[in-house]
């Protein structure tokens, strides 16, 4: 982690068999990890100078509510997987994750779009890995009015998720926070799992 400390996180086996990731499940942690990560990435965060901080569900939820307490903001918005009957499909984006085996839409509530149209936003998140659910959220903010100026993760898992957010602009890659990286694992043919190299 940036401030020197490790996290400890249970190897979990991708449907393909032959990939693992380091699993990080916010909601199945102590709370003095929160405790101690919340703070890390609100100092990232204060970087970008935000006016609000958006959170991508389900497990950036509980750390953008922390980090936009940190710095002072009186609330953050909560983006959504669930679709509310008041909804408009217009304020939604499909996407997927590395965890999940469906695709799924990703949601802003009409009701905030005053919140975030023509302010600073960064997005937080836990894990960013495929980038994908990254670049829905972004591009589902900047539809509603948003200038997302950064993001910021507790881990960046590999390094597939680079190009993705690139293609946003030549400059997201370093728009992107994070408090820590871990590499994804590929079986090492004696029951085991070894680091896979960096592949930009």
């Amino acid at each position: 982690m940036s401030d020197g400390s490790h996290l400890e996180l249970p190897l979990r086996v991708l449907p393909t068999g032959d990939k693992a990731i380091a699993l990080l499940m916010t909601n199945q942690c102590d709370f003095a990890v929160e405790d101690a990560l919340a703070p890390l990435m609100a100092q990232a965060a204060q970087e970008f100078a935000p006016d609000v901080i958006a959170a991508v569900p389900t497990m950036g939820l509980d750390y953008a509510r922390l980090v936009a307490r940190g710095l002072g903001h009186p609330h953050y918005v909560a983006l959504g997987h669930s679709r509310k009957f008041w909804y408009d499909e217009a304020l939604s984006e499909s996407t997927t994750s590395s965890t999940s085996t469906k695709g799924k839409q990703v949601y802003l509530d009409p009701a905030l779009v005053e919140r975030i149209k023509g302010k600073r936003v960064v997005l937080v998140d836990d894990v960013i890995n495929t980038g994908v659910s990254a670049v829905s959220a972004i591009r589902l903010l900047q539809r509603a009015g948003a200038n997302v100026v950064g993001m910021v993760n507790v881990l960046s898992e590999g390094h597939a998720w680079r190009a993705v957010v690139n293609a946003l602009g030549a400059d997201w890659e370093q728009r992107v926070k994070t408090v820590g990286h871990i590499p994804m694992f590929e079986a090492d043919g004696q029951g085991g799992w070894t680091p896979m190299p960096q592949t930009l």
